[in-house]
């Protein structure tokens, strides 16, 4: 089944949305919307030639527990935040 959603956008921002669905490939803006809709639903990232790093297993190890370390510590609610730039740089020095 499908259902249709009708989302008011600007016109130049439509038009840009067509170039650019046209300049990766795709037939539409809507056939863009569709495939990016798709991949948020399933948890997928699109990327479209941002460049690829790639980690040695030690540094994806540690980015990895970085990570999970960060996590725990928002659910505790023990995560440094900073509302500024100046806060956040003074907590660096």
């Amino acid at each position: 089944m499908t259902t249709k959603l009708q989302v008011p956008i600007d016109s130049d921002v439509r038009d840009g949305l067509e170039l650019r669905a046209k300049e990766l490939g795709f037939d539409s803006a809507q056939a863009y919307i569709r495939f990016w809709a798709k991949a948020e639903v399933s948890g997928r990232r699109i990327d479209f030639g941002s460049p690829t790093i790639i980690l040695s297993d030690e540094s994806d190890t540690r980015y990895e527990e970085a990570v999970s370390d960060m996590a725990k510590l928002r659910k505790t609610g023990k995560l440094k935040t900073y509302t500024t730039v100046s806060e956040f740089m003074e907590d660096l020095r």
